[in-house]
């Protein structure tokens, strides 16, 4: 069974999991510069950036719902599993607490369960993937 996660990493484990992602054709690498990120809009832009999302999900509220939408689709991308390393993660959102715990939330409690295993009770053929964040500080 696979096992899905947020995990606090160092910086050189961090290298080797961006690398085996990397090498990798069939798994997303997503890295993110926590200081770089201090708003919603911010953060979804970032993600826009490479996994494209269908819809805008830059709203705050309503975008939110298309945000889990499309975080536990990613359909469109073709990869076997995703992984997502957010670099100096003290400094992401540091001015937004509130809207960091909703985004690492949505992580723990909707995204990661989802891809570990309710995608197969849900969707028609569906897999569970591997789909792991790694906090680096």
């Amino acid at each position: 069974m696979i096992q899905n996660g947020i995990y606090r990493i160092d910086t050189s484990e961090a290298v080797k999991i961006a690398q085996k992602a990397g090498n990798s054709g069939d798994m997303l690498l997503l890295e993110l510069q926590g200081k770089e990120i201090q708003s919603w809009e911010d953060y979804i832009n970032v993600l826009d950036e490479v996994i494209r999302f269908p819809t805008s999900c830059l709203v705050w509220g309503y975008g939110v719902n298309r945000y889990h939408d499309w975080m536990r689709d990613l359909d469109w991308l073709e990869k076997e599993g995703y992984v997502i390393i957010i670099h100096d993660y003290g400094r992401f959102l540091e001015r937004e607490p509130v809207v960091k715990k909703q985004i690492m939330d949505d992580f723990s409690d909707l995204i990661l369960p989802w891809w570990q295993a309710d995608v197969e009770n849900c969707v028609v053929e569906g897999k569970a993937k591997p789909f792991n964040v790694y906090l680096v500080d």
